[in-house]
């Protein structure tokens, strides 16, 4: 879930020039955003391909991309540092 996050931020942040995009503040939103998510932890490469295919519906991708969101308009408005 973790690297699904990551890639969303990484697409969306170049887009928002007004948010800031700091490590403090990606690393805020990805906190965010995961705890937010169900949580989907695999330790096998089946497991792995289980997850793959899990967070490639559209809705899987719809909630990610929702909490994502959601966490770049909280964090943005109120970043943890000056």
């Amino acid at each position: 879930m973790e690297e699904d996050v990551e890639r969303q931020l990484e697409q969306l942040l170049p887009t928002m020039p007004n948010i800031c995009s700091c490590d403090i503040c990606k690393l805020d939103m990805a906190t965010y955003a995961l705890n937010r998510l169900k949580p989907n932890y695999v330790r096998s490469n089946k497991g792995e391909l289980f997850h793959k295919v899990n967070t490639s519906s559209t809705q899987a991708k719809t909630e990610i991309l929702t909490a994502v969101v959601t966490a770049i308009n909280v964090i943005g408005a109120r970043p943890s540092h000056d």
